[in-house]
Parts: structure tokens; C-alpha cells; sequence
């Protein structure tokens, strides 16, 4: 793990031959650009026979998540209660984005649903995924050990007809990395969304079938008394 940098001594020691000299110095106290490895998570969802190939459309909405999770800076957790992050690492979007990203490709790859796109497209969808980022974060149990990509995401199921909550469910995976390295970590968080977003796409089509359905079903109309 390489986790937030912190000013040298040597940086503590030029600014302060700076102050006492008054002038320049041969120090070199200006950082140097940092060299961000970027990483895009390598994810395919295969869709599953069982799964229903629904005729509503679905709009997905950005999770929310909390001010340091809503970047693109990979998020450690070193010990319980405290956050940072990998220097040198970056994801290739804002977490939130990237994970709305993926759940589209992953219902289009799917070919279970005539129509998804995020919400922002304005497209005129029969039902809405909210999602809020609980956990998506590289968490250490113990210092020694390597650490373990956690997802963890709340879903809501929103019929958009009645503003009402058809479904809503919990959905949490832990990948252990096999090893301290960004790139182990990154696959880690590879092998966490591989198993939690088909999960979550199957779980999203069979609850808005049902509620299609049942929406659907015509209703009887009560016969008058004789």
C-alpha cells in the first residue's frame, strides 16, 4: 500500500534554508508532476438463462456517495474509521460514474431489456434504479494482511408512474486481493463487481417484471347484486 504522501524532511529542510536565507535554493522544493497509473475496471456481465427478458424501459440514476467516495481517487481504509487514499492510482472516472457506467453496459450486454440509459438522458423509462455507494473501498483487517476490495450498494427499485418503491435490497461482495499492489487491488475490485452487478441486474429485471406484471394484470370489475 501506498497511501497518501506526506512533504520530506528534505522539503522541510529547503523551505526552511528559504526562510533564513531569503532567497533561492538549489533544494528543489517544487514537487514534481506526479505520474497517476489510471485504472479501468475490467468488467463482463454474462446474463443469466433464468433472468426474464422484461418490455419496460429502465433509467439509472448516479449514486450518491460521500465527498471522498464521489472522486476518482482509489479509497483505502488502513484501519477501521479511518480513509485514505492510493497516491498514484486513480479510477479512469468518479466512482459514482464509473459504477452507472458499468451497470449500463452490464443490462445491455444482458439482452434481457428493450432499453436502459442513464438518467441524465432523459429518456422516458417505466422504471428507475437509485443506488447510494455504502462502501467501495481497498479495507485492511489487519496490517499484515493484504487488503480486500469491498462494494456495497443500496438499490431502490422506483416505479416512475406512482413515485412508488417496487423493490429495495442491499447488495455487498468482498474480494481479497492477492496483494498489496494497486494492480492486485484493482483486480480485487474486478472480481467484486464480476459477482455483484450480475447479481444486482438479475434481482433488478425479475422484481420489475413482477411489478410490470402485477401493474399489467386487468382488474375485475365487481358483478352487481341480484
Amino acid at each position: 500500500m501506498n497511501p497518501i504522501k506526506l512533504l520530506s524532511l528534505r522539503g522541510f529542510a529547503c523551505a526552511a534554508a528559504l526562510l533564513v536565507l531569503g532567497g533561492l535554493s538549489s533544494c528543489g522544493i517544487l514537487p514534481k508532476k506526479e505520474v497517476v497509473q489510471i485504472i479501468v475496471p475490467q468488467v463482463k456481465v454474462t446474463a443469466d438463462p433464468s433472468w426474464p427478458s422484461v418490455r419496460w424501459q429502465l433509467s439509472i440514476a448516479r449514486p450518491d456517495a460521500d465527498r471522498l467516495t464521489d472522486s476518482s481517487r482509489i479509497v483505502v481504509s488502513p484501519m477501521p474509521g479511518t480513509l485514505q487514499v492510493y497516491a498514484g492510482a486513480a479510477w479512469a472516472d468518479r466512482a459514482p460514474d464509473l459504477l452507472q457506467s458499468v451497470l449500463v453496459e452490464g443490462f445491455e450486454d444482458s439482452g434481457k431489456i428493450i432499453a436502459v440509459a442513464r438518467q441524465a438522458n432523459s429518456v422516458h423509462a417505466d422504471y428507475t434504479l437509485l443506488l447510494d455507494i455504502r462502501e467501495f473501498d481497498a479495507v485492511y483487517a489487519s496490517p499484515a494482511a493484504a487488503p480486500e476490495a469491498t462494494v456495497e450498494l443500496s438499490a431502490r427499485l422506483i416505479e416512475n408512474s406512482s413515485a412508488r418503491v417496487v423493490a429495495a435490497r442491499i447488495f455487498r461482495q468482498v474480494e481479497p486481493a492477492s496483494g498489496t499492489a494497486v494492480p492486485a487491488v484493482a483486480q480485487a475490485f474486478d472480481g467484486a463487481l464480476n459477482k455483484l452487478l450480475p447479481e444486482m441486474i438479475g434481482w433488478t429485471l425479475n422484481a420489475g417484471a413482477d411489478a410490470f406484471r402485477g401493474a399489467a394484470a386487468p382488474v375485475e370489475k365487481s358483478k352487481p347484486r341480484k
